[in-house]
């Protein structure tokens, strides 16, 4: 035992501060309208649905383990409901034995260790793909962390609290396999291909990217068209489970609300009208659509692209706006919120002067450009399709792991130049501590109330 401390004490220490910290975010989260959630006296939908309000996320998570339905868009999660199979058992063990709802205490406890694992992948990228050292591998894992909606995913239950160390995890085995020149094997791509695109079936692209990067130029083309073709056997399984669900389960879930509204609106004349009224808004909406397909909406025109990218996606997804704190622009918060002050957009620019700057530092990394291929799909959808423009801050999961990465490029390029190094050092130091303060004292005014 002596011997395994003595050799992990690194990992050891590093996952100790991960677990205190990812574990408070929890137990935070835990007194978000405790009452009415353990003990709803109201259907689960109503109980959770009309009570949650974190920035944009949805709270379908905790009602599908309180009973489980196929609520999830099975275009975009087309495994995530199975996923949530095994904890909504066990959430109806615990009811029956303590006569509560014990959804948020599960969700507390694996959003807990999901936080934690991508803490510490996180930190493994930078620590033995990039090798800096262990002051710097920290400070940018806090850093990390400290972006907002990085932040919020931690604790809050959506579906990027999954998807986030799925793609840390593929970045850390790609990276792995390109530091190595290897190619990264099919026993590794495969089932990181099933889950990943399980849960989200955009995820599918930065699997397959992240391989391609470990492949290309290590393979003969043949051998290389190969290889991708064996991605067909994991999506010929997500479509024969999504075809089974789509007209098992999905068709009866389908069938149960139609038929709960149409009696409600026999009963309510007023419901009645509102419910024809937002059946029109979605016709209209689907024909503003830039890119009308089911897995792909929410591409119509809300705002301009640049205040977007300023005030959305490197913006409110790095650091809260004060205004309309944590509301959801599905509801209440407006599509653009700009900052009260000059000097919030002064930290912006110095956080995109170090990602673009860092970007420089690595270009010649085969990881670095991997991880920006990433973040250029995703810059695609947002602000090319304008796809969820309107919040696409809340899925900054998706993509800000570049950030870190680039930056760790930069500081490595600056180890014989010391006067950069300390400038670097005290900027990203001044960020970490900026952003953990301002963003955790409005998410706990948020959430604490």
């Amino acid at each position: 035992m002596f011997s395994f401390l003595k050799r992990h004490k690194e990992t050891l220490l590093v996952a100790l501060m991960g677990l205190l910290v990812m574990a408070a975010l929890n137990a935070m989260m835990l007194q978000y309208h405790y009452e009415v959630w353990t003990n709803p006296k109201v259907g689960f939908w109503s109980a959770f649905y009309n009570r949650f309000e974190v920035s944009g996320f949805d709270p379908l998570t905790y009602i599908v383990i309180s009973k489980w339905r196929p609520l999830y868009i099975l275009f975009r999660h087309p495994l995530l409901a199975v996923i949530m199979w095994p904890l909504a058992e066990l959430n109806g063990w615990l009811m029956a034995e303590y006569d509560m709802n014990c959804t948020i205490f599960i969700v507390a406890v694996v959003w807990t260790l999901l936080a934690l694992a991508s803490w510490l992948l996180m930190f493994r990228i930078l620590r033995r793909l990039i090798r800096l050292s262990l002051a710097y591998s920290l400070l940018l894992t806090a850093w990390f962390f400290s972006f907002s909606h990085i932040m919020l995913v931690t604790f809050t239950p959506d579906h990027f609290s999954i998807t986030l160390p799925l793609l840390l995890l593929t970045v850390y085995l790609a990276g792995s396999a390109v530091r190595r020149k290897k190619a990264m094997p099919l026993w590794q791509s495969l089932p990181l291909l099933f889950v990943a695109t399980g849960v989200t079936t955009t995820n599918m692209i930065k699997v397959a990217v992240a391989d391609t990067f470990t492949q290309w130029g290590r393979k003969p083309l043949s051998r290389l068209i190969l290889h991708f073709m064996a991605y067909l056997l994991p999506l010929a399984v997500i479509a024969g489970l999504y075809f089974y669900q789509e007209n098992t389960v999905q068709i009866e879930e389908q069938k149960s609300n139609n038929e709960l509204m149409l009696k409600k609106a026999k009963r309510d004349s007023v419901f009645a009208k509102q419910w024809e009224k937002e059946k029109v808004e979605i016709r209209e909406k689907r024909a503003r659509q830039i890119v009308n397909i089911p897995i792909v909406t929410n591409t119509e025109h809300h705002i301009d692209r640049i205040p977007s990218l300023v005030e959305n996606i490197l913006g409110e997804g790095i650091i809260l706006h004060e205004d309309y704190a944590l509301m959801d622009s599905n509801k209440t918060r407006p599509a653009l919120v700009r900052y009260n002050h000059w000097w919030y957009y002064v930290l912006e620019a110095m956080t995109v002067l170090l990602f673009a700057v860092g970007v420089w530092s690595g270009r010649r990394k085969r990881l670095m450009w991997m991880t920006m291929t990433m973040f250029l799909f995703d810059m695609v959808l947002h602000i090319g399709l304008q796809f969820a423009n309107a919040d696409a801050y809340i899925m900054t999961a998706h993509w800000a792991f570049v950030m870190p990465i680039a930056v760790a490029y930069l500081l490595k390029g600056t180890e014989k130049k010391p006067v950069a190094s300390v400038i670097i050092t005290c900027m990203l130091i001044f960020l970490t501590v900026f952003s953990w303060g301002h963003n955790l004292k409005i998410i706990v005014e948020h959430i604490v109330k």
